[in-house]
C-alpha cells in the first residue's frame, strides 16, 4: 500500500467511524423499538416482567424500617389489574406473576389496620390456590456479615483473564452452579432480565468466535462458551433505552466472580461489533431477538502453568473522587 493510499485511509477513517456508530444506533433503536416492553399487552413475557415492576413497589413498602400508613395501595391496585389480565388461569402465569401474588398477600397482611381496597381482597380471594413465593426477609447484620472474606485481596485480585485453558470439559453441574450464584446480581426492580447461551461443541464455539475480534490465538482452544445476553421486554420507558447493558453487565461480572470463586477460569470477549455481525451471530447461533448480546465469555480450566497480561492498574486518584 502506496503512503498517499495509506494518509487517504487515516484522513477518511473518523468520517467512517462516524457513519459506522450512526448504523450501529439505527440498528439499536430498531431492536427497541422492535421488543422493549413499551409495547405487546399480549405478549407474556413482557407482561411477567411488568409484574416484578409492579410487585417491587411492594417489596420497597415492606422493607422500610417505618412504612407509611396507606403508602402502597395503588402499587396494589396497578398488581391486581395487570395480574388480572387474561383470567384465573394459574398455568398461565409467569415466575414473577406467581411471586406478585405472594407479596400482595404479605403485603395486606402487613397493614392488618388498613382495609384493602375492594379490588384487591376479591383478587386475592380468587387467587387464594395460585402458588406463590417471594416478599421480604428478616435479616440480622450479622447474617449479611456471614459472607464477608477473610481475605478479599487474595480473591478479587487473583482473577486473572486467562487465555490458555485444559483441553477437559467444563463439568455441567458446576457451570449451572456458577450462574445460579451470578443470579444474585442486583438489576433494576429485580426483573433478572439477563439469559446465557451456552455453547460446548467446538463446531459451534468456532462459528460464534468467527465473528468475535479478540480471541485470535486461543479461540480454537476454547472449551466452553457463554453468550450473555439481556432481554428487552423487561424495560418499557424511553429512560431504561441503556438499561439492558447496564444490567446485563452487572450479571456477567457476578458470572466472573462466581467463576472464579468456583475454580473456573474465564476470559471476557467483547461483542463490539456492528448490526451485520450482530445478524451474523444470530443466524449461527439460536439467539431470541429480544435478547441483546452484552458479551461473549470464554470458560475452562486454566492451564496448569500459563502466562497472563499484567493489566497494570490506574492510581485510585484516577478512579476515586470524594466530594464530601
Amino acid at each position: 500500500m502506496s503512503r498517499a493510499v495509506r494518509r487517504l485511509k487515516d484522513a477518511l477513517r473518523p468520517a467512517r467511524n462516524v457513519l459506522a456508530a450512526l448504523c450501529g444506533f439505527g440498528y439499536d433503536f430498531s431492536r427497541y423499538v422492535r421488543y422493549a416492553g413499551w409495547r405487546g399487552r399480549r405478549d407474556r413475557r413482557k407482561k411477567d416482567y411488568k409484574a416484578v415492576k409492579a410487585y417491587h413497589r411492594l417489596e420497597k413498602s415492606l422493607s422500610f424500617r417505618q412504612r407509611r400508613q396507606g403508602s402502597g395501595w395503588d402499587a396494589a391496585g396497578d398488581l391486581v389489574r395487570l395480574l388480572s389480565r387474561g383470567g384465573f388461569d394459574a398455568a398461565a402465569l409467569g415466575y414473577h406473576e406467581t411471586v406478585g401474588i405472594k407479596v400482595l398477600r404479605d403485603f395486606v397482611a402487613a397493614a392488618p389496620a388498613e382495609a384493602p381496597r375492594r379490588e384487591v381482597s376479591e383478587f386475592l380471594r380468587r387467587a387464594a390456590l395460585w402458588p406463590a413465593e417471594g416478599g421480604v426477609l428478616e435479616l440480622s447484620a450479622e447474617a449479611l456479615r456471614a459472607g464477608r472474606l477473610d481475605d478479599p485481596e487474595r480473591f478479587f485480585l487473583s482473577r486473572h483473564s486467562v487465555r490458555d485453558f485444559r483441553p477437559e470439559p467444563v463439568p455441567q453441574a458446576l457451570l449451572e452452579r456458577a450462574v445460579r450464584l451470578a443470579m444474585k446480581a442486583p438489576s433494576v426492580c429485580n426483573r433478572q432480565a439477563w439469559h446465557v447461551y451456552q455453547l460446548d461443541r467446538r463446531e459451534s464455539i468456532d462459528r460464534a468466535l468467527a465473528l468475535q475480534n479478540g480471541n485470535r490465538g486461543f479461540g480454537h482452544e476454547v472449551p466452553c462458551l457463554l453468550i450473555v445476553t439481556a432481554d428487552l421486554r423487561a424495560f418499557d420507558s424511553h429512560g431504561e433505552r441503556f438499561q439492558h447493558w447496564i444490567d446485563g453487565g452487572m450479571f456477567a461480572m457476578s458470572l466472573v466472580l462466581a467463576l472464579h470463586a468456583l475454580g473456573l477460569a474465564s476470559c471476557c470477549l467483547n461483542w463490539s461489533r456492528g448490526p451485520l455481525d450482530d445478524l451474523a451471530l444470530r443466524r449461527a447461533v439460536a439467539i431470541d431477538g429480544a435478547h441483546t448480546v452484552i458479551m461473549l465469555m470464554a470458560v475452562g480450566y486454566a492451564s496448569e502453568r500459563l502466562k497472563v497480561c499484567y493489566s497494570a492498574r490506574r492510581p485510585l486518584a484516577s478512579i476515586l473522587t470524594h466530594l464530601d
